[in-house]
C-alpha cells in the first residue's frame, strides 16, 4: 500500500471515529457531515487504489522481467 492509499484510509477511518463520537453527543441530522467525509474518502481510497493497480497492468511482461533481472544482479 502506497502512502496516498494509507492516508486516505486512515483519514476515512479518522472521520469515522469522529462521527461516532458525535453520533453519540448531537443528533444524527447534525453529525450526519462526518458520516460523509467518512465515505468520501473511502472511496477517495478505491479509486487511488485501482488506478494504481491498472498501472501496474499496463506495464509489459518484457519490461517485468528486465526489472526482475535487474533486481537479482544487485543482489548478488
Amino acid at each position: 500500500m502506497k502512502l496516498p492509499e494509507t492516508l486516505t484510509l486512515a483519514a476515512a477511518v479518522g472521520f469515522l471515529i469522529l462521527w461516532i463520537a458525535e453520533y453519540q453527543r448531537t443528533t444524527f441530522a447534525d453529525s450526519y457531515w462526518l458520516l460523509m467525509l467518512c465515505l468520501a474518502f473511502l472511496l477517495l481510497f478505491q479509486f487511488i487504489r485501482n488506478r494504481r493497480i491498472e498501472r501496474s497492468k499496463e506495464v509489459s511482461p518484457t519490461i517485468k522481467q528486465m526489472a526482475a533481472d535487474r533486481q537479482k544482479k544487485k543482489k548478488k
